[in-house]
C-alpha cells in the first residue's frame, strides 16, 4: 500500500505545528499532537508489514486516529473565511493556524490511509467476493439521519423545552433548515435513479465534501468526549449537565451517523457509475 506519503505528509505537519507560535486557542477537546504523529507511525508500519492481520491494524487504527487528529477543521474553515472576508465575527474571525494546518492534514491522510487499506483489504480477501453495500438503503439511511439535528433546533426555536440548553438564544433555525433540504436531496440523488442521470461529478463532489464535513465535526466531539472521560484531553463537556449531554448525543452521534451512512452511500454510488464522467 502507498501510504508512507499520507504518513509523511502528517508527520511533517505535526512537526511544522508543533514548532510555529499558537497565537489563539480554542482547542479544547481536539486531539493532542501526539494523536497524528502515532497515526503516521502506524500507517508507515502498514505499509512495512507484511502479516494481513497486522496491516489492516495498523491501517485502520492508523485512519481513525488520523480522523480524531481532524476533528475540528470545519471550525478552523468557518473562522477561515471571516478572517477572509473581514466579516465582523469577533474572536470568530481568529485562526490557529498552526492547529489548522495539522487537522486539514489530518483530514487528507485519514481519507487517503482509509482508502489503501481498503483497497489492501479487497485485493487480499481470501476469494470470496468482498459484500456489496448498495447505496440504495445507505442513501435512505442518510435521508433519515439528516433529521434529528435541525428538528431539534426548529423544535427548540418554537419553544420547545426537552433538552434544551438553559442559555439557548439562537432563532429560528434557516441555515440548519436549507442544510437539510441540501442533505436529503443529495441523500436521494444517491439513493434513487434519477440521481444517476446527473453529472457524476455534480454528485460526487458535495457529497465527499458534506461526508468529510460531517464525520470530521462529530469525530471532534465524539473522540473529544470518549479523551474526556479517559482523562486524556480536558473537554468541553459538562457530565453533569443531562441536558447538555443529551443534547450532544443527538447532535453529533446524528451527525456521526449521517456522515458514515452518507459516505457509504457516495462509495456504493462512485463504484456502481464507474470512473468515467458523464
Amino acid at each position: 500500500m502507498r501510504l508512507v506519503l499520507p504518513a509523511g505528509v502528517g508527520a511533517a505537519a505535526v512537526a511544522v505545528s508543533a514548532v510555529l507560535p499558537q497565537e489563539v486557542h480554542y482547542d479544547k477537546g481536539m486531539a493532542p499532537l501526539w494523536v497524528p504523529a502515532v497515526a503516521a507511525v502506524l500507517a508507515v508500519c502498514s505499509a512495512l508489514l507484511t502479516a494481513r492481520r497486522l496491516v489492516l491494524v495498523c491501517g485502520w487504527t492508523a485512519a481513525v486516529l488520523f480522523l480524531w487528529a481532524a476533528g475540528g477543521v470545519v471550525l478552523d474553515a468557518f473562522r477561515a473565511f471571516y478572517w477572509a472576508t473581514g466579516i465582523p465575527a469577533g474572536d470568530f474571525a481568529q485562526v490557529d493556524w498552526p492547529g489548522a494546518l495539522r487537522r486539514f492534514v489530518s483530514l487528507l491522510a485519514a481519507a487517503a490511509v482509509g482508502a489503501g487499506t481498503l483497497r489492501y483489504q479487497r485485493a487480499t480477501s481470501d476469494g470470496r467476493a468482498p459484500r456489496q453495500w448498495g447505496s440504495s438503503w445507505l442513501g435512505y439511511a442518510a435521508f433519515a439521519v439528516g433529521f434529528p439535528y435541525p428538528m431539534l433546533k426548529l423544535y427548540w426555536s418554537l419553544g420547545g423545552s426537552i433538552a434544551r440548553p438553559a442559555f439557548y438564544t439562537e432563532g429560528f433555525p434557516v441555515m440548519e433548515l436549507v442544510c437539510l433540504v441540501a442533505g436529503a436531496a443529495l441523500s436521494l440523488a444517491l439513493a434513487q435513479s434519477w440521481g444517476r442521470r446527473l453529472p457524476r461529478r455534480l454528485v460526487l463532489a458535495p457529497a465527499w465534501f458534506a461526508t468529510a464535513a460531517l464525520v470530521s465535526m462529530a469525530a471532534l466531539m465524539v473522540f473529544g468526549t470518549a479523551s474526556q472521560l479517559l482523562g486524556i484531553t480536558d473537554g468541553p463537556v459538562d457530565f453533569g449537565d443531562t441536558q447538555s449531554l443529551v443534547a450532544v448525543g443527538t447532535v453529533y452521534l446524528s451527525w456521526l451517523v449521517f456522515g458514515l451512512t452518507l459516505g457509504g452511500a457516495t462509495l456504493a454510488f462512485q463504484r456502481a457509475t464507474g470512473p468515467v464522467d458523464r
